[in-house]
């Protein structure tokens, strides 16, 4: 790897702009090669290289222009903040993912205080890693860990920061059903429905599907949002 340059890997870009274009930002090889195999099982995204992240890497991502980000954890903390925040710089449109083994509220704040749009642990089963940063490069997730998110009595207000898909999941969990239904109807496994539910737990202050639930009847979240997404029909 070359020092803070891009190292384009073997499999090339597909022509055109079908592809979401993919940078990995590592502090070395082995790693970002496993990280390269994980996105193989991520759809319409293609790696195209691989930034040392040991140092100031701002030009060479800025002349990448990826639409995505994955920042690994560096070997120290504050190494990986700068490297997020060089990366936000950069590449402003992009979206950010750190991809880490802590998942503790004070190091997600300062991740996403430094500018990362979302943290996918890599705890996660074979191939999830992939489709979960598919995810959020849809647009699909998007993660708030500032600091005192999480409260005893949220405020509605936070149901603001629900995206999407994250609304659509609520109706289905406050409908009844199950993750592995849910799965079925949105066409992506358990693991991305159990991610956007811990999404969801952590945006509303809730710890479980019940009190998310009873959060999206007392405050009205599925008649203004998710009534047309839920099938009037009986759920397994």
């Amino acid at each position: 790897m070359r020092p803070h340059g891009v190292q384009v890997t073997a499999q090339s870009p597909t022509e055109g702009n079908a592809e979401m274009r993919v940078l990995i930002v590592v502090d070395n090889a082995l790693t970002a090669e496993a990280i390269r195999r994980e996105m193989r099982h991520a759809p319409a995204c293609s790696v195209i290289g691989y930034v040392n992240g040991r140092g100031p890497c701002a030009m060479a991502i800025a002349d990448a222009a990826p639409d995505v980000v994955i920042v690994d954890d560096m070997t120290e903390e504050e190494a990986t903040l700068r490297r997020i925040a060089e990366v936000r710089a950069a590449v402003p449109q992009a979206k950010v993912v750190l991809l880490t083994v802590r998942m503790e509220g004070d190091w997600l704040s300062k991740a996403s205080t430094a500018g990362i749009d979302a943290a996918i642990a890599k705890s996660g089963p074979p191939g999830s890693v992939g489709l979960l940063i598919r995810e959020v490069a849809a647009g699909n997730v998007f993660n708030a860990f500032a600091e005192g998110a999480q409260q005893s009595n949220p405020d509605a207000s936070f149901a603001a920061e629900l995206t999407t898909r994250e609304f659509e999941i609520l109706g289905w969990v406050a409908a009844g059903a199950s993750n592995s239904a849910i799965a079925r109807e949105l066409f992506v496994t358990e693991q991305t429905v159990k991610f956007h539910l811990s999404n969801i737990y952590r945006k509303l202050g809730v710890a479980n599907r019940t009190q998310a639930s009873h959060y999206a009847h007392v405050h009205g979240l599925l008649d203004s949002h998710t009534a047309a997404a839920v099938p009037l029909r009986a759920v397994a």
